[in-house]
């Protein structure tokens, strides 16, 4: 396996905290969370401090919507674009976007017009170097595999598939087999995922109890040589080393190569 293991910034915008922990336990990657109030200056200075480390981007911004039905698309898609100017200012490759994320009612949004200014980030982001990437959610569009299927082929976006938000939706439709909808499809062009058990209303993201919690889903992920980027997205930092410790095993026992610089420890480090 070519994969690297990434780390999300769980200390929010300290970076120079974030680099120490990641140094500590072998993290080389790191997926960060872009704040969308941050100045450029900012944003420039952070990345300077992590400037050892191989950078992806994430877009968890709210009340930001290509999708939306009215004008606020347009503000969304210039918002995006700015976004995705600032991360190839840096160097970034790599941007990952969202549709129906956060409160947003479904009549609020409207499916063409998410396709049409996804498609135009999409090539606004390959004259930059900068591959736009759509994420799953558990509701509105793109919490349906097909719909995410139909999102992705009209506009040309990379896939970040979050095999957590699958479990949700796989969890209410059990006989549905929503992984295999959401992988076999897009083999090709899942470039990121996201890895954790599950998510729960209240609590957020659920880390895996052992490797039988992922086993199903990463045995598909496989099947996607694209997909080279795996980023734990948990908070705990004694959840993310548990995680690491079993994604490494996995890793090691399927290919012979542990996924980060340090292997499994024999007694992780943990907070």
């Amino acid at each position: 396996m070519n994969t690297r293991l990434a780390i999300r910034n769980i200390f929010d915008q300290d970076a120079d905290r974030l680099a120490d922990f990641a140094h500590l336990n072998g993290f080389a990657c790191v997926d960060w969370s872009i704040d969308q109030h941050q100045s450029e200056h900012a944003f420039i200075s952070r990345m300077e401090r992590l400037r050892t480390f191989e950078i992806r981007f994430h877009c968890p911004f709210h009340g930001v919507d290509i999708g939306y039905a009215d004008e606020r698309a347009d503000t969304s898609l210039e918002v995006l674009t700015k976004t995705m100017e600032r991360i190839a200012l840096v160097g970034g490759k790599h941007m990952t976007v969202h549709t129906g994320f956060g409160r947003v009612a479904d009549n609020e949004l409207d499916f063409r017009r998410a396709a049409t200014n996804l498609r135009t980030l999409v090539v606004r982001g390959a004259r930059c170097g900068v591959l736009i990437s759509l994420e799953n959610l558990t509701a509105h569009w793109t919490s349906d595999p097909e719909l995410f299927h139909e999102l992705v082929e009209q506009s040309g976006a990379g896939v970040t598939l979050d095999i957590g938000h699958a479990h949700v939706c796989s969890f209410r439709n059990p006989d549905s087999n929503v992984y295999e909808r959401y992988i076999n499809p897009h083999r090709d062009r899942i470039v990121n995922a996201h890895i954790y058990h599950t998510e729960q209303s209240g609590f957020g993201h659920v880390a895996p109890r052992g490797i039988e919690d992922l086993y199903d889903r990463l045995e598909l992920l496989k099947g996607a040589a694209s997909c080279t980027w795996w980023v734990i997205e948990l908070e705990k930092e004694s959840d993310i080393l548990r995680t690491r410790d079993l994604l490494n095993h996995y890793s090691t026992t399927s290919s012979g190569t542990p996924l980060s610089e340090k292997e499994a420890l024999k007694t992780p480090q943990h907070a």
